[in-house]
């Protein structure tokens, strides 16, 4: 699609209302094991799902994060596929929507808690051997003391047999990543507080896990007698058709956002124990909206795009490029999903546009040019707005990124759109 007219007038949509959701409860049954940034809320997903898909049917959330509508689909008597480049969402999706029979997670935590207590020798346990450079940003951020019990207790997580399990204490122990270490805990963007009082690592943990056994076990009552499954793959979006092999009736994503949140960073010091990764800064390379991330040589098939990209690129050249290698990796994401979606189905995108230096970033608009270049159909458009969401509230006008509230910063999210998009 070259210079061709925007297929929707997005912005003289009226608000509506009943999309917002205000004071709903979010954080029911596992939805909040464990803390992640831009969720969408649950009752968003839910309503989606049952309004766009039938029980029994495939839902696929390419960009699963923590797995919200993983979970809401099978609540709701669906199946669901996630996939996520991001080890944290992997491993929080999986535990959060596969619960382990109660019974057997408590004799297991009975046995595995035993080993925590000086008295069973834990002091004696070896440190986990990680990569020099990982110790060094570890070291950087928790205090020797806690690092060292951090380092014992990932020994003892990595020594667990039980694949269900080993997983449920590895979100645990993500989760205490922060609260053990100097994080400025108000803090979206990493941020050390180094008068911060920094808890013993072991309480925290058995905390973490005794709260997240109560939720497993509610998780577990509420599926008794399901049928339906949920699977989550750590791939990359841009090559889902060789991870994903069911057939989708509906697919419901929150894509990332162009160069204005970093999830590595914000998830920085689980990633490093999870991937045990060297270098940060080439892990970001693989992800979609990064700053960092690799331009590609993909024609973008929409001329709203290539505007955007052109104004962006008379005020700041990098950024024009970022915002161009954003548009065609989530293009070359959609052709991947496109491969995987039943004819008939319906893709649901929820997406808010931004701004960067001064120039719009209209992502709704984008999405749907390069969707109905592909041959949908727009069959809905929903304006919706927001009355609180997991994310800081301003943004810096000139880079995008997202900040503390200053003077001359600007409101983030006032509302989003959702495209219901159907294929021919």
């Amino acid at each position: 699609m070259s210079e061709a007219d925007p297929v929707f007038d997005f912005e003289e949509l009226e608000l509506d209302t009943s999309w917002a959701f205000e004071g709903a409860d979010t954080k029911y049954l596992t939805h909040d094991i464990h803390r992640y940034p831009a969720k969408f809320i649950p009752q968003l997903a839910r309503r989606i799902i049952e309004e766009y898909s039938g029980k029994g049917e495939v839902v696929l959330d390419p960009f699963c994060g923590s797995g919200t509508a993983l979970l809401e689909a099978r609540l709701t008597g669906r199946n669901a596929i996630g996939v996520d480049l991001n080890p944290v969402a992997y491993y929080v999706s999986k535990v959060k929507t596969n619960p382990i029979e109660p019974r057997s997670l408590k004799r297991q935590w009975e046995r595995f808690s035993q080993k925590l207590s000086p008295i069973f020798g834990f002091n004696k346990v070896p440190p986990y051997q990680l990569p020099e450079k990982a110790l060094e940003v570890l070291s950087a951020w928790i205090p020797e003391r806690q690092l060292e019990d951090m380092r014992r207790l990932f020994t003892l997580i990595n020594e667990v047999e039980d694949e269900s399990f080993r997983d449920f204490l590895l979100v645990a122990f993500s989760n205490i990543q922060k609260n053990c270490s100097w994080w400025l805990m108000k803090s979206v963007k990493p941020t050390r507080n180094f008068k911060k009082k920094v808890p013993e690592v072991i309480p925290t943990f058995t905390r973490q896990v005794e709260r997240m056994r109560k939720k497993n076990d509610q998780l577990w009552e509420r599926l008794e007698g399901s049928e339906t499954w949920v699977k989550v793959y750590k791939a990359d979006t841009r090559e889902l058709s060789s991870v994903v092999s069911d057939e989708v009736d509906l697919i419901l994503f929150s894509p990332p956002y162009v160069t204005s949140y970093e999830y590595i960073d914000v998830h920085k010091l689980s990633v490093v124990w999870l991937e045990q990764t060297k270098e940060l800064r080439e892990l970001k390379k693989h992800f979609i909206g990064s700053a960092s991330a690799k331009p590609k040589d993909v024609e973008i098939r929409s001329g709203t795009a290539e505007r955007i990209a052109a104004k962006l690129d008379r005020k700041d050249k990098r950024l024009a490029r970022a915002v161009r290698t954003y548009f065609a990796d989530m293009q070359l994401s959609f052709e991947e999903m496109d491969r995987v979606l039943k004819t008939g189905g319906v893709v649901a995108i929820v997406i808010g546009n931004t701004k960067l230096k001064g120039v719009e970033i209209k992502n709704a608009e984008v999405f749907a040019e390069m969707f109905t270049d592909m041959g949908y159909s727009l069959e809905r458009v929903v304006k919706r707005p927001i009355p609180g969401k997991n994310l800081p509230t301003t943004r810096d006008p000139k880079t995008g990124k997202f900040t503390s509230a200053k003077n001359g910063h600007v409101k983030v999210y006032p509302h989003e759109f959702i495209l219901f998009l159907r294929k021919a």
